[in-house]
């Protein structure tokens, strides 16, 4: 059975802070997060379950077993600087705006198309909702802005918040069709 792209559930939670938490920033070791990637801010079950009433959290699943996730918002409610920054940014984009992110897959499944299933996964859920969606993403995350930009995101802006440099990504989830896998 192929891997599989669906809403998650309450249940899914303590495997999502599991997944999340392996990525962090505090856990991945600084001179690999640019290869790996890493996740940035505060993960707990409030923050999912701020979340819960939004767009949902995607998962892509293989069999019983998580292989990503991915986060989704309109851009309200209590947000860390860079996200805030993002949604000042993005606000003259066709709405309302898909936030989503942070993007996370399990280290077995990193290289296999999991995030371009996911993100088709989520427009084709959500695209008749969200004329855009848009991220930010750190620049010394390597791997996730090399990941967006082989995936056809388009560049939109650029930002600096407290020495931290960050890119926004967006895209139109109705028409979304990302670049075949190389």
């Amino acid at each position: 059975m192929p891997i599989a792209v669906r809403l998650a559930t309450k249940e899914d939670r303590p495997a999502i802070l599991e997944l999340l938490r392996s990525a962090h920033e505090d856990v991945v070791p600084e001179d690999k997060r640019g290869e790996q990637g890493f996740v940035q801010g505060e993960w707990d079950e409030a923050a999912l379950e701020a979340l819960a009433g939004g767009p949902g959290i995607f998962l892509a699943e293989d069999k019983d077993k998580i292989a990503g996730v991915v986060l989704t918002s309109e851009g309200d409610g209590p947000m860390p600087p860079p996200a805030q920054r993002t949604v000042q940014l993005t606000r003259k984009l066709e709405g309302p705006v898909l936030y989503y992110g942070p993007v996370v897959v399990a280290p077995k499944y990193r290289g296999r198309g999991v995030v371009r299933l996911l993100l088709s996964g989520m427009a084709l859920m959500l695209g008749d909702r969200y004329p855009s969606a848009a991220l930010f993403i750190e620049n010394t995350n390597q791997r996730s802005l090399k990941v967006h930009r082989a995936l056809g995101m388009t560049k939109h802006a650029r930002f600096t918040l407290e020495d931290r440099t960050y890119t926004i990504f967006t895209f139109t989830p109705k028409t979304y069709l990302p670049k075949p896998a190389k």
